[in-house]
């Protein structure tokens, strides 16, 4: 299925509905008539937010700001990355935190030498916020973290469209290089975007359909912003380099910590004309065999007029080509291979394969990828991210990868949470 979505603002449903006075006749209201829930699927800025409350008080929940952006270093010109992402998770009583787990996750990348430094701060101080009221003009908050070893702060003021991110991290070791980041990213045009289907997103194959809007279980609320103004410092490897770049920030959340999670491409490009776009594609096998297509999901938009084309199922699909194998963790990656869009054929291969992090339930890549048109040998026309987990060995305890750590499922299990098919109660 593939549909396309043309720029609004040609029409306004508040013109439509103003009678010849210029004034709003009263809404539908009474007795019976529901005038709370059932409403937008989220109301931005205030949902830039991480949330909280007891619906999301979950071991299922899971939420994320991420960004990626390439640019260049300020002093030698060198093509340079950034991947930056602080996640909230679960529950967790241990260590006296009584609160979601916190991790970051964080890569440095050099597209011209082939330089990566990766890292993973694990979080175990207090969580610290503050914020205006939801409805203010000057809405925002910031959230931080800081126990010493590491640290994270996520700051975002509305008037200004900007969001600040630094942290730092002093472990070194196989999965971790020290680090300290600080960098601003600002709303670009188009500004924010719905992806997958108009801002939800079934994550993960569920072999039995569980998915529950009334609990956002299996699922999530999902946009992006594909184009932000990017400046910053980055501390690696000794020394600090000053970045300036284009980034592709997302924000996802639910209680979506589900079966099978775990086990997909994903990736977002941007092309030389500034059209960008962004997939999904899971599996149901170990090192990336079996894809679901079915449940594909891709987004194309026109960079000069914003169109928006989305597109399910069999409409897109990767098909890799070649596997490269990690040194550091012995896992295989489909690094090079086609993918058949809407828009045509490309040819998908990485800057350099080692691009490996480690988060808590395994190793990952996040790293730089480009396309080629006409050919695996043909012209690069875009470059991008891309996203390849493949968590399949279970925890300690035996449980998947993809309900998350052990240590962050400290509440009872909610039985509620999944659909169900209803019963009527039984008559006595």
């Amino acid at each position: 299925m593939n549909t396309k979505i043309f720029p609004a603002a040609v029409l306004s449903v508040a013109g439509l509905a103003q009678t010849a006075a210029g004034e709003m006749p009263p809404p539908v209201e009474g007795a019976g008539i529901e005038t709370q829930s059932g409403q937008a699927a989220y109301q931005l800025p205030r949902d830039h937010a991480w949330h909280g409350g007891s619906f999301y008080q979950s071991n299922d929940y899971n939420e994320w700001h991420y960004i990626t952006a390439i640019g260049e270093d300020v002093e030698t010109g060198d093509r340079v990355s950034i991947f930056w992402v602080p996640l909230a998770q679960g529950w967790m009583s241990r260590e006296e935190k009584e609160r979601p787990l916190h991790n970051v996750l964080f890569a440095f990348h050099n597209l011209d030498t082939g330089e990566f430094h990766t890292s993973m701060p694990y979080l175990t101080g207090p969580l610290q916020t503050e914020g205006s009221e939801p409805e203010a003009d000057d809405f925002r908050f910031k959230y931080s973290i800081d126990d010493g070893n590491n640290g994270f702060t996520t700051e975002y003021d509305h008037p200004s469209e900007t969001w600040t991110f630094s942290g730092y991290n002093t472990k070194d070791d196989k999965w971790n290089q020290p680090f300290r980041l600080d960098m601003t990213a600002t709303l670009q045009e188009p500004g924010y975007v719905p992806l997958a289907y108009w801002g939800l997103e079934s994550i993960g194959v569920d072999p039995q359909n569980r998915q529950n809007p009334e609990t956002m279980y299996g699922l999530t609320y999902y946009y992006a912003a594909p184009s932000m103004a990017v400046q910053g410092t980055v501390e690696v490897g000794g020394r600090t380099i000053e970045f300036d770049a284009e980034g592709w920030f997302e924000h996802q959340w639910g209680n979506f910590r589900n079966t099978f999670q775990y086990r997909y491409f994903w990736a977002w490009f941007r092309f030389d004309n500034d059209d960008v776009m962004t997939f999904r594609q899971y599996y149901k096998d170990d090192s990336f065999r079996d894809p679901h297509y079915h449940v594909n999901r891709y987004l194309f938009m026109d960079g000069e007029t914003h169109e928006r084309s989305y597109a399910f199922g069999e409409s897109f699909k990767l098909i890799p080509s070649k596997m490269w194998m990690s040194p550091k963790s012995g896992k295989h990656y489909p690094w090079w291979g086609r993918i058949e869009t809407p828009q045509g054929t490309y040819y998908y291969e990485p800057t350099y394969p080692e691009q490996e992090g480690y988060g808590l339930a395994g190793p990952y890549i996040e790293g730089v990828i480009q396309l080629r048109e006409g050919s695996p040998d043909g012209p690069i026309v875009a470059t991008g991210f891309t996203e390849m987990i493949m968590l399949t060995d279970p925890y300690a305890d035996g449980t998947d990868p993809s309900y998350g750590p052990p240590v962050s499922r400290s509440l009872p299990e909610d039985a509620e949470m999944p659909w169900t098919p209803w019963q009527p109660a039984e008559q006595d």
